[in-house]
């Protein structure tokens, strides 16, 4: 393989991911940055304030405000002022998201599991180690 071509494989690794959540979630009418937000709230107890949500995402404000906004019109949150900031908001998960979330789950394991196939633990090890340096290297460069 030529060195040049690792960030591209990421790239379509990603992408790909990211087109077969998307296939995956269509039929619950979600999309795969919708369900991001989800997790997000889900592993932060059921509720979050939105700007924290921009945080652990990195994406801009009017972002999430849309992700937000049509997460809240297909009843997946509710949304409320923060009373000690009545700038900020809070979003909480719905029942209905929270049933989802489990279905989502065993669907991310599975994913995963395809994604791996071949590999025996201590290539995914590996893996994993590798990864989450190239990580570490290109969060020092955030901008």
């Amino acid at each position: 393989m030529i060195h040049n071509e690792i960030g591209f494989l990421i790239k379509v690794i990603s992408d790909r991911m990211k087109a077969l959540g998307d296939n995956d979630l269509r039929e619950h009418d979600l999309t795969f940055s919708q369900a991001q937000v989800l997790v997000v709230i889900e592993r932060s107890g059921g509720s979050i304030a939105q700007k924290e949500i921009e945080k652990v995402l990195d994406v801009s404000h009017p972002t999430i405000v849309g992700l937000v906004n049509r997460l809240y019109e297909k009843g997946f949150v509710t949304c409320e002022t923060d009373d000690s900031d009545r700038r900020s908001k809070i979003v909480s998960l719905t029942d209905k998201a929270v049933a989802l979330g489990k279905m989502m789950r065993a669907a991310r394991n599975q994913s995963e599991q395809d994604l791996l196939e071949g590999l025996d633990d201590q290539e995914i090890e590996t893996l994993n180690g590798l990864l989450r340096k190239l990580y570490g290297n290109i969060e020092e460069r955030k901008v």
